[in-house]
């Protein structure tokens, strides 16, 4: 008679043993996608670096390179070359989404001029501010690069002797 109670038992340790491998099975799984996960914002986080620095690399291509004539500096000649509130490209790829013209800033002084601009390319995106204090003396420069979801911010001054 003890035997055909018993019959049962093997049902249910065997039913606690695949719940087991389960939950273990489970818990991985779980391990392995945040694993995963971070890899993909590691390699977002780079590229959206990489965009910041490259609205970095923008500002200060056009300070040094594209000089107007009779200006100090070529920071403000950006304000002249990016689409304008029309929608028309010009040849930089930005648009100026907050200029702040301050009492001097004027493409042939540039001084005091602060403006935000942001350039868009494929699914990649910067937002930079470019700031000019005292004339050519003090240069900041703030660019946020953004790539699906995940953003990097890149903050330089530079000094003119």
């Amino acid at each position: 008679m003890k035997i055909e109670k018993e019959k049962g038992v093997s049902l249910i340790i065997t039913f606690f043993i695949m719940m087991i491998v389960l939950i273990i099975v489970l818990s991985i799984s779980v391990l392995l996608y945040s694993g995963i996960k971070v890899i993909r914002n590691m390699g977002n986080s780079v590229i959206s670096y990489y965009a910041a620095e490259s609205g970095v690399e923008k500002v200060l291509y056009y300070d040094r390179q594209v000089v107007l004539e009779d200006a100090e500096r070529g920071l403000c000649a950006m304000l002249d070359n990016c689409t304008t509130g029309t929608g028309t490209e010009k040849s930089i790829y930005c648009t100026v989404t907050s200029p702040n013209a301050g009492t001097d800033c004027v493409s042939t002084s540039c001084n005091n001029c602060s403006f935000t601009f942001t350039t868009v390319l494929d699914d990649k995106s910067y937002k930079t501010t470019a700031s000019v204090v005292s004339g050519s003396y003090h240069l900041d420069i703030k660019s946020t690069g953004i790539f699906s979801g995940t953003s990097r911010q890149i903050d330089t001054q530079q000094e003119s002797e």
